[in-house]
């Protein structure tokens, strides 16, 4: 669900970070961003566009290894 990534403040710091240190890194640098649909103004609805807490948990122990796969994690 937050797969496209793009025009976020972190695209210059993670290009930094790939460019000056890519021999240093364990794991292939991700960003989490919002869904890409329009922000709505529902609560509810704004909780499913922006990324949450499980989401970056998620990331996190996927570039740790400790997880499943993009593909299948996806979908929960």
């Amino acid at each position: 669900m937050f797969t496209r990534v793009r025009f976020y403040r972190s695209s210059p710091c993670s290009a930094s970070i790939v460019e000056d240190s890519f021999g240093y890194l364990d794991a292939p640098v991700e960003r989490i961003a919002g869904a890409d649909v329009p922000m709505p103004y529902a609560a509810n609805l704004e909780r499913m566009a922006l990324p949450q807490v499980e989401d970056i948990v998620r990331a996190a122990k996927r570039v740790c290894y400790r997880s499943v796969p993009m593909s299948a994690s996806a979908s929960a």
